[in-house]
């Protein structure tokens, strides 16, 4: 077999000589392998200083996994449309319709400002003859606006404008609640459904505000108290926002359970833009520059608000199993038990009754059989075993419908969830959702009769 050799160049003439080395491909990868098995000839003197006898760790060692920048705004930007709370871009620009091409710009330029899911603008200065399309950013927001009309009595000015990311929610989703317009205050309230919301929340309503500067304050509170309350009344799971220009008002005056979330000036040294929600340290504002000669900064308000299920740790508790079978055994107990002993052995109203409950509850702890559940933060208290089944029949349903092309199935699956959620919520009462049933408990009556409900126990 040829062997491959290596020659090496000739030394320079400058040695006076001539020799030529020449080593075969086996010699030099002998050579690379009894190198690279070489170990140091000199061994480390504890003397020598700290710099020296430092020990490479990063050589050979495991590198450490590559994490995520932290921050408000980076989680943002990693779940723009998919954040617990809708992201806001609030300003008062101060006639809309000449801000346009700054607005543009920024959205077109400006990362955050294109993924903001609500663009909320006062003093829009807008009339019945401008077009929504005309002052539509980008295709892929829808306009909603409220213009001033003679009941402010000015015939100029004022107005808010709502736009909404298609992206976070679609138009078809977006509702108007309220539309109010007075000399005191401009209201606009519309109801939201996103793609994607947080389980505590049913929906999103967004209230944008102006009071005007020569407004009467305790007047407009007291009008914007009334509207609020009346929202939460009807919708008392949905995610109320309030935002606008207040001017001088303050609506924790009248509403002392919302928190302001805007802590900076935004014209001047004064804070007169405001950020409201019932929900603590859920936003955070950040200031931008004005749209075009505005005299507000405009504000970024960027959600932190974290989910129940992240706050709260799930919770293990006990409830009694009940079955067909352990039931018939606690009825033929009390067939069985001879409840003359008990009359026989006291006289007093309050001793027997207490010696009778005592045995119901000692028959009812040995033969009904009790588990450890485990109920999370953000479950529906009446979310129970037959609901969870439904659910996963309907996900395996979904499932073999994509695979197979018929959707047929999961379609009887979905409106079986629906009647069984139907089916439970008309049933519990509210009161007693937080309830765990305990056997030979009192009441303001009296004895209470110990009874088991099923539908506690699954």
């Amino acid at each position: 077999m040829e062997t491959n050799t290596v020659k090496m160049a000739p030394v320079s003439p400058s040695l006076h000589t001539t020799a030529r080395i020449s080593y075969s491909r086996d010699a030099l990868i002998s050579l690379n392998l009894h190198s690279t098995h070489l170990k140091p000839s000199v061994t480390p003197d504890p003397r020598w200083p700290t710099e020296i006898l430092r020990e490479n760790k990063r050589c050979g060692a495991r590198k450490r996994p590559r994490g995520k920048r932290a921050g408000v705004r980076n989680r943002l930007r990693a779940r723009a449309h998919r954040a617990p709370l809708p992201s806001i871009l609030l300003a008062n620009v101060q006639s809309l319709d000449n801000k346009l091409d700054d607005l543009r710009a920024r959205i077109k330029f400006q990362r955050d400002i294109r993924d903001c899911n609500l663009l909320c603008f006062t003093e829009s200065w807008l009339n019945p003859a401008v077009p929504n399309h005309a002052i539509q950013p980008a295709e892929f927001f829808s306009v909603h606006r409220m213009d001033r009309t003679a009941d402010s009595g000015k015939s100029r000015g004022g107005g808010v404008c709502v736009m909404v990311n298609n992206s976070w929610c679609n138009n078809a989703n977006v509702v108007t609640l309220t539309r109010s317009c007075s000399p005191n205050l401009e209201l606009l309230a519309l109801k939201l459904r996103p793609f994607y919301l947080s389980q505590e929340f049913t929906l999103v309503i967004i209230n944008t505000v102006y009071i005007p500067p020569q407004a009467n304050m305790d007047t407009a509170l007291c009008e914007l108290h009334e509207a609020l309350t009346q929202l939460q009344t009807q919708h008392r799971d949905a995610a109320l926002i309030v935002v606008g220009d207040f001017n001088s008002a303050n609506l924790r005056r009248a509403v002392p359970n919302l928190y302001q979330h805007v802590t900076f000036p935004t014209r001047g040294n004064r804070t007169l833009d405001h950020c409201y929600t019932p929900y603590k340290d859920s936003y955070k504002a950040l200031a931008h520059p004005p749209f075009g000669k505005s005299d507000h900064a405009a504000i970024s308000i960027i959600p932190k608000y974290k989910q129940r299920l992240k706050r709260e740790a799930p919770v293990q508790r006990e409830v009694a199993r009940c079955t067909d079978q352990s039931v018939d055994d606690l009825q033929d107990a009390l067939d069985d038990a001879d409840w003359d002993m008990f009359r026989r052995s006291t006289d007093d109203v309050s001793e027997f009754m207490e010696a009778v409950v005592g045995f119901i509850g000692k028959l009812v702890d040995d033969m009904i059989p009790r588990t450890t559940i485990k109920k999370f933060p953000n479950q529906k208290p009446w979310v129970d075993r037959t609901i969870r089944e439904a659910l996963n029949s309907c996900t395996a349903a979904y499932t073999t419908g994509i695979i197979s092309g018929n959707m047929d199935e999961y379609k009887s699956a979905a409106y079986g969830v629906r009647r069984v959620v139907r089916e439970e919520t008309r049933d519990t009462v509210p009161a007693e959702w937080l309830k765990i049933p305990v056997a030979g408990t009192m009441d303001d009556h009296g004895l209470q009769e110990p009874t088991l409900r099923t539908d506690e126990c699954r």
